[in-house]
């Protein structure tokens, strides 16, 4: 157990601070080499050691951003023009919707294209067109694309590492340990790489959101009201309907009227009984 808790330590070690200058060497920490199995840790040493590779030429990453908006005199035209587009500079639309006021039509696009082609579609889509506004955002992301790959990369030599180490561990202690530093890895494999997925879509297709609007005759939604003799024969009409229905309500009670009848009779009897009982 010991060797093993070591050799992780080892690992952990090389592999985390193998990028840095502030972490030292696994082997230069206060274990001893001795209480290592010598292949692993003349392994490991290699790893912690391994000259840094020299600083290679990284292509620029960006993440390409805009936004347009203007007047159009029809929405359904301008829309099938976007929609024509699309196919000559290799982009799609990502979502859309369409709200309507009382007197104008809002029609918003996003649209994903690559970059090289992001500064002709904002071209074709701005020509002829009196614009209410305009913007252009550029990130560099060069630094963070890079670096989550690098990540991704180390941490499949841990990856490896730990499952060298599985396959020497005998007791369950030792496979349970294994397998817990293993499964959390592993994790963080994952979730780096659902990061650089992410990225490196952005930085593959940029996002234009195009907003266009049409102009609309306001229309004053009025019916014209019915005439005195209509209005007149409908609220006969109403008179009469409401007086069946109370008809119905009143029929519908006819137990309870049966009930109070034979109640007032009885009343009435022991009441007349008494007066006679008096006399």
């Amino acid at each position: 157990m010991k060797t093993l808790t070591i050799l992780i330590v080892f690992l952990m070690a090389a592999c985390g601070g193998g990028n840095s200058e502030e972490g030292a060497p696994a082997y230069e920490t206060g274990l001893m080499a001795e209480d290592v199995v010598e292949a692993d840790a003349s392994s490991l040493r290699k790893v912690s050691n391994a000259p840094q590779q020299p600083d290679r030429a990284y292509q620029k990453k960006v993440v390409k951003t805009g936004g347009l908006s203007y007047k159009v005199e029809s929405t359904e035209e301008e829309y099938l023009r976007i929609n024509s587009l699309l196919e000559k500079y290799e982009a799609y639309i990502s979502s859309e919707n369409e709200n309507k006021g009382y007197d104008r039509i809002n029609y918003n696009v996003s649209i994903k294209v690559p970059p090289q082609h992001f500064d002709s579609l904002i071209n074709d889509l701005t020509k002829d067109k009196k614009l209410d506004n305009r913007w252009v955002n550029t990130d560099d992301v060069t630094e963070r694309y890079y670096d989550l790959q690098s990540r991704i990369t180390n941490k499949k030599k841990l990856e490896e590492r730990y499952q060298e180490i599985l396959k020497k561990a005998n007791s369950v202690r030792d496979i349970l340990e294994v397998e817990r530093n293993l499964n959390q890895v592993r994790t963080e494999i994952e979730s780096l790489q659902g990061q650089f997925k992410l990225l490196s879509h952005r930085v593959n297709f940029s996002t234009v959101d195009v907003s266009f609007y049409e102009l609309v005759p306001y229309e004053l939604d009025q019916e014209p009201r019915p005439g005195f003799g209509t209005r007149l024969l409908n609220s006969i009409s109403a008179g009469w309907q409401g007086f069946l229905t109370f008809m119905v309500y009143v029929l519908a009670l006819w137990p309870f009227g049966i009930l109070t009848f034979v109640v007032v009779r009885i009343v009435k009897k022991i009441r007349s009984k008494r007066k006679k009982n008096d006399l």
